[in-house]
């Protein structure tokens, strides 16, 4: 190896926005029944009513529907059922703007207050999309208060703060203190409950399993990149490693971990530079290592991936000049490293 020690680094500018690019929307996600009970029986003029509905073309048609339905049905053991459809129904409008208008108009023709409470999941989801995070944590905190396991709710707040965090982050400022206490403490509950895999009583087991798989590794990261933020970097790393360990080929979570050992590595450089002693080279050098393999990680992930292709080309390089240091000059096995932790086709 050769004397001395590492060549000063330069920082990785690698820190994206990670989850913007990760994900564009909000986790979103319904009660799937377990089974279909028999529907109570109705009338002739009743079942058409309910057809009308379900053939209107859009949820404002629907809702138009609804209220003639209701005029003389309001009272009928199938109500639930229609008011549960025209929810479901608004909960897949994308435009977040068009669909608080929808649920605005559903509270309106719904007017029970257990029926204010099917469109609340949508609506939260709808003002932390729109940047209206206040109001968002607002409906949240009261709609919990109510169902404190929902895990799309928590899942919605995790992601939004965590997301939030890093906007604030990248443009200098400090995202509000409540909503990332907020935001940590939803994540940390929506972690629990897919760690003890409490599965929504009315939920597909299939529907739950996908959902987990998807979410969970997010979730790690999200409570990753809002403890970054507040700059506990040890605690960052312990969750984005395991958000790594769910999913191994996430570049954003790869690119963050990559960032934080290089920050250790680098203060370890500093360290031995002042106090030159062979215990803290040797500690430095364990780190480098452990720094070329989360490098070596993220050039798989992004590599061939146009997103990332700019990022491609400085983690490579920087992997390049960690590795032949601790190679001999050599980048011999370099190539084989990068092609152990590609995703399998």
């Amino acid at each position: 190896m050769k004397s001395g020690f590492a060549p000063k680094l330069r920082a990785l500018a690698v820190f994206v926005c990670v989850l913007l690019v990760c994900s564009a929307a909000l986790a979103s996600v319904q009660d799937k029944p377990q089974s279909k009970s028999d529907a109570p029986k109705v009338s002739e003029g009743e079942q058409k009513a309910i057809e009308k509905i379900q053939a209107a073309s859009g949820v404002s048609e629907k809702l138009k529907a609804s209220a003639e339905y209701l005029k003389k049905n309001g009272k009928s053991q199938m109500r639930p059922r229609v008011a549960g459809y025209v929810a479901d129904e608004i909960a897949k409008v994308t435009d977040h703007n068009q669909r608080v208008s929808l649920i605005e108009n559903f509270t309106k023709t719904f007017n029970q207050p257990e029926e204010a409470e099917l469109v609340k999941p949508a609506l939260i989801e709808s003002l932390l999309n729109t940047n209206k995070l206040d109001e968002g944590f607002s409906e949240a905190a009261k709609y919990l208060e109510k169902k404190p396991e929902d895990i799309g709710v928590l899942t919605n707040l995790a992601w939004a703060g965590a997301n939030h965090a890093q906007q604030k982050a990248q443009s200098g400022q400090a995202a509000p203190a409540p909503i990332l206490k907020k935001a940590s403490e939803a994540g940390a509950k929506a972690v629990e409950l897919m760690e003890g895999d409490k599965k929504p009583e009315k939920m597909d087991a299939e529907f739950w399993n996908k959902y987990r798989e998807s979410w969970l590794p997010r979730l790690y990261q999200a409570q990753g990149v809002i403890l970054l933020v507040n700059n506990d970097k040890a605690g960052a790393k312990d969750k984005l490693e395991k958000a790594a360990g769910l999913d191994p080929y996430d570049p954003p979570t790869l690119l963050m971990l990559s960032n934080i050992l290089n920050d250790e590595y680098t203060k370890l450089g500093e360290r031995y530079q002042a106090e030159k002693k062979q215990a803290i080279l040797n500690e430095a050098l364990q780190k480098m290592d452990e720094l070329i393999d989360w490098l070596a990680r993220a050039t798989a992930a992004t590599e061939g991936n146009a997103q990332y292709q700019a990022l491609n080309g400085q983690i490579m390089e920087q992997l390049k000049s960690y590795y032949s240091f601790r190679h001999e000059g050599k980048t011999d096995g370099l190539k084989e490293l990068v092609q152990k932790y590609k995703k399998p086709q």
